[in-house]
């Protein structure tokens, strides 16, 4: 078993999703993580003894603000071995960085911050609102609906009191999110959809007739208005339709992807895939491979609806689809070095910071090196 192996497992057992075999193989493993085979360069790095100590301070404090926990059999020695192993990859790391700490310096001060809330409102006439910018209050009449943006941010659809507005034809509009956005519509039905990154929808300024239909494209969570006599449908890239009366549940489908997962939280959907009906039960994700096939399965709830929550949640996740969303949250553009696709992560860390954390995180759990050219991020062996 290698360190890298090792730290993963690690990481597994401390959410308390390793096996007995894992234990075992734990128990086995045998290193004593000595740093005395390492070359010291008193001349780059400095006082050996100033900086191993400043480095286990910082453990210690990341340590101690962390909230406690019942310990179990594996965590003691374990974490004994972790914290050698940080300070020996914190050592390595000043050995083969420091004759480029000054470029490094520069490009960390040029932060590449987290997304935020903005999107485009495009109206049935192609008018298009920047939602970011607009002032709150009322932004539009379309048909027999106003459009307003409230306080805290969404835009609400509302009856609209105009005289003789009831003899309009409902008309389309389109909410959509870029790189590095997010956004929350309330639709005119009083059900609310929250857009994450490179999404769009479209739906109706009123929903007349006998169902509730919108496009989506990208990912988005939604909470629907139950309605019985009005099933709400999601048209997802043209390639899927899901059906519901009242629930809540997250669909990501993103073209580049080639599938489309869908996650039901509560209630229920049927969904129209691949010439097949299924019906999913809470807790389940189905994966539309538009290549293959469609499979059903139990979700990682956490880890599905971690961006909505504000969060990265890496439960083995594959390197390369982290950086995926990492690619559209932070608005950035990824390049690998060398072979990292058999590279898995875990751990939870904040969406709202920059992306600095999510890439030392990554560079602790998988032994990979990271650098920021600009709006590029680079990770190598």
């Amino acid at each position: 078993m290698t360190r890298e192996e090792y730290i993963l497992l690690y990481e597994k057992c401390i959410q308390g999703k390793c096996t007995a075999e894992d234990k075992r193989e734990l128990d086995e493993y045998q290193d004593d993580f000595s740093l005395d085979n390492l070359y010291w360069d008193e001349d780059r790095l400095g006082d050996e003894h100033q900086i191993t100590s400043s480095i286990y301070r910082k453990l210690q404090k990341s340590i101690k603000h962390q909230r406690p926990k019942k310990l179990q059999w594996y965590k003691l020695p374990l974490a004994a071995a972790i914290t050698l192993m940080t300070v020996a990859a914190g050592i390595y790391l000043y050995f083969n960085t420091s004759s480029d700490r000054t470029k490094q310096q520069t490009q960390i001060a040029d932060k590449i911050v987290a997304g935020s809330n903005k999107a485009i409102l495009t109206l049935s006439d192609g008018k298009q609102i920047a939602l970011t910018d607009v002032n709150n209050g009322e932004l539009a009449e379309q048909g027999n609906t106003r459009i307003s943006k409230t306080a805290d941010g969404k835009i609400i659809y509302e009856p609209s009191t105009t005289s003789g507005s009831s003899g309009k034809a409902v008309v389309y509009n389109t909410v959509s999110t870029p790189r590095g956005g997010q956004f929350q519509v309330v639709l005119p039905d009083g059900s609310h959809v929250w857009l994450n990154s490179i999404s769009s929808i479209t739906y109706p300024s009123n929903f007349s007739g006998k169902e509730r239909l919108v496009q989506l494209k990208g990912e988005a969570y939604f909470e629907i208005a139950k309605n019985p006599e009005k099933p709400f449908k999601v048209d997802v890239i043209g390639k899927q339709q899901i059906e519901v009366l009242g629930t809540h549940f997250n669909v990501e489908a993103y073209l580049e992807d080639h599938e489309i997962k869908t996650t039901l939280l509560e209630g229920s959907v049927k969904l129209l895939a691949q010439n097949k009906e299924v019906k999913l039960k809470p807790g389940q994700i189905a994966v539309n491979d538009l290549n293959r096939n469609l499979t059903i399965k139990q979700a990682d709830v956490e880890e599905v609806m971690a961006w909505k929550n504000g969060l990265f949640v890496l439960n083995d996740v594959n390197l390369k689809d982290v950086m995926k969303k990492a690619s559209r949250w932070y608005d950035v553009d990824v390049e690998y070095q060398g072979n990292v696709s058999n590279k898995k992560l875990w751990g939870t860390m904040s969406r709202y910071k920059d992306i600095t954390e999510l890439l030392e995180n990554i560079a602790i759990t998988s032994s990979l090196r990271y650098k920021i050219d600009g709006r590029r991020v680079i990770l190598m062996n």
